[in-house]
């Protein structure tokens, strides 16, 4: 697909998100006495450095998002659209278990001072482990408590919580929270020193090997299965080669109370803002698994996935690039930080409110040039979730506010989007039906703007005259979506 079930615990899946050539000349191999991972690149400038990250990034986001489109048009063909909507309830479930155990590993070690300390390093391994373990356990809790709705009539009979065998692909899927769990934290350690070249053939590899077992068991079975059992193959083919593939010293099962407790203090912030990015994040989906069938669903998810294929641009670069970038400036150079964040700000502003105006204007096109006529319904739904894309250039203040030292800011705003998604949502569709419903979900986060432009006072980081620059890339954007209708409308079928 297509559907991202993975839970690992490092990169993308989707997902997150999810290369090859030669090692980034930024990336120096560990040496000598005592080297405990993949250490700092040679001093030749942040903006080497930061550019060669950057490449690799975007090279393995590109690539993998070729193989994501060439796996949705096969797998498409294959498995009809109520399939997808199962897999995608199994999505939504990791993802929130997902959050709800986010106690901030990643950052925890990007930003701390002692993160190629091998001592704490495998502490937060240990800790991973542990969280792997729960995540699977809290799934299973989960994937029975829809069983048990289920089947005490408690849920729209026609609704997808209502699938007989949702329950055991929700069990099958998150055991990849298991596995996970295992990954190297040198594959963190990587992250820290922006030496991203090994994570993208890492992320590149094992989403390919993932993609070819879907298809064959999707050819044989044609079953919602198929995608299971290839996401759980994808999560240890990358959990394995992150400890084969990384140089650096391999992790081992201790743990030390101190740092433990530095980890887990650091965190608790980003586990109040993960309990409220679970609504705010998945908030649409666990309301409309609710509403609608489980082929509308599917197409929902689907019409979802190419809006997030954009979205994720940014969010790649912001969590593989920008955290550690902006966490060294605000570090060694704080004076430098209002520079780069707007730096980091303007390209990506500009996509994504352009391709919001683009997809608005051709998003029905789009669908009817990728997809057979059964899925024809995801048109509107991807014209009309284009305007999230407004929202999603704000996701930058998560690593902004990460290397400030203020992780209660997006605990915050995670917690006003979280109001707003089940206060708007549930009254558009009482009111508009689904098509209200639609259109609160891209547009719900709207009101926190000023609460965004308030935090970013209180550090110099507003610039009125760039806000208002960046928003005519999206009549731009609608004027070639609108070239491109025309253009194609010469050989669809009518």
């Amino acid at each position: 697909m297509t559907i991202a079930f993975s839970t690992r615990s490092g990169g993308s899946s989707e997902s997150r998100s999810s290369t090859s050539g030669a090692t980034a000349p930024a990336e120096v191999s560990p040496s000598g006495p005592g080297a405990t991972g993949p250490v700092a690149p040679a001093a030749t400038g942040i903006r080497k450095l930061v550019l060669t990250a950057a490449s690799w990034s975007m090279m393995g986001y590109i690539a993998g998002q070729i193989l994501r489109i060439a796996g949705n048009l096969v797998l498409t063909r294959i498995l009809a659209p109520d399939l997808f909507g199962i897999a995608a309830v199994a999505t939504m479930t990791s993802v929130f278990v997902a959050l709800l155990s986010d106690i901030g590993l990643h950052p925890a070690v990007i930003q701390n001072p002692r993160g190629e300390d091998q001592r704490f390093l495998d502490t937060a391994w240990v800790i991973q482990i542990v969280r792997g373990w729960v995540g699977w356990l809290a799934s299973i809790l989960i994937a029975l408590g829809i069983g048990s709705l289920a089947t005490h009539g408690w849920v729209p009979a026609q609704s997808v919580y209502a699938t007989p065998d949702l329950p055991y692909i929700i069990i099958g899927a998150s055991f990849a929270f298991v596995i996970g769990g295992f990954q190297s934290t040198k594959y963190i350690s990587s992250y820290r020193n922006l030496g991203l070249s090994m994570i993208a053939k890492i992320d590149l590899t094992s989403q390919a090997l993932g993609l070819v077992v879907a298809i064959i068991l999707s050819w044989l079975t044609q079953s919602v299965w198929a995608l299971v059992i290839s996401n759980l193959i994808s999560s240890l083919i990358a959990a394995i080669l992150s400890h084969r593939w990384i140089p650096g010293t391999p992790n081992r099962f201790r743990i030390n109370k101190n740092d433990a407790l530095e980890i887990l203090t650091f965190g608790r912030w980003i586990m109040v803002s993960s309990f409220f990015t679970i609504f705010s994040a998945n908030g649409d989906r666990i309301l409309l698994g609710n509403w609608a069938s489980s082929t509308t669903f599917g197409l929902y998810g689907l019409a979802l996935n190419l809006v997030s294929m954009i979205d994720g641009v940014g969010a790649r670069l912001y969590g593989s690039v920008g955290t550690p970038l902006l966490s060294k400036l605000a570090r060694e150079n704080p004076a430098g930080l209002r520079r780069s964040y707007f730096k980091l700000r303007l390209p990506f502003d500009l996509l994504l409110i352009g391709s919001a105006g683009f997809l608005f204007a051709c998003g029905q096109t789009i669908i009817d040039l990728l997809y057979d006529h059964r899925y024809a319904s995801a048109g509107p739904m991807l014209q009309t979730l284009s305007f999230a894309l407004f929202m999603a250039r704000f996701n930058i203040m998560t690593p902004v506010y990460i290397a400030i030292g203020q992780p209660r800011y997006f605990g915050i705003l995670n917690i006003a989007r979280a109001a707003l998604l089940f206060t708007l949502v549930p009254l558009a569709y009482l009111i508009f039906g689904f098509d209200g419903a639609l259109w609160a979900i891209a547009l719900h986060a709207l009101p926190t703007v000023p609460l965004i432009y308030y935090f970013n006072s209180r550090h110099n980081l507003n610039s009125w005259i760039f806000e208002i620059f960046v928003l005519v890339a999206w009549p731009l954007g609608f004027k070639l979506g609108s070239m491109i209708v025309n253009d194609a409308s010469s050989f669809l079928p009518h």
